[in-house]
């Protein structure tokens, strides 16, 4: 998804390091693999994850992840409305969303590695309520 948004706000040779060998890589190896990595992740205020986290400043998830968005393209997580809705420890990003989408969160993390039948990540639940809302 920051490849194509990469790519409407005009870096139209956007690619993610993993898949391309050529072009910008807007998504790139992570200097430190997350792979099997709990990561704390310090959510922005005002976010629609904000909301679904309880208005926590910090959460702490779980990632299986090795690739994320390269540190010099950061910006267009800022840009044609999108938003960083959470940050690691080091600055860089690890949650976005767009304030013009009925749900549109996307994280670096893995909810699915938290979530149980009993107690659902607040990420798919925020989803299910997304849906509900439309259908209904």
């Amino acid at each position: 998804m920051l490849v194509e948004h990469a790519r409407s706000l005009g870096i139209a040779d956007a690619t993610h390091a993993e898949s391309s060998t050529g072009g910008t890589h807007i998504v790139s190896p992570l200097s430190c693999s997350l792979a099997g990595q709990t990561i704390d992740v310090m959510v922005t205020s005002g976010t629609r994850l904000s909301s679904l986290h309880g208005g926590a400043p910090i959460i702490s998830e779980e990632t299986m992840c090795s690739y994320g968005l390269d540190p010099q393209h950061q910006h267009i997580a800022s840009e044609g409305g999108m938003v960083v809705a959470g940050i690691d420890d080091t600055g860089e990003v690890r949650a976005i969303e767009r304030t013009d989408h009925p749900f549109f969160v996307a994280t670096l993390y893995l909810p699915q590695l938290r979530s149980t039948p009993a107690e659902p990540h607040p990420v798919w639940l925020g989803f299910l309520e997304a849906i509900t809302a439309r259908s209904g």
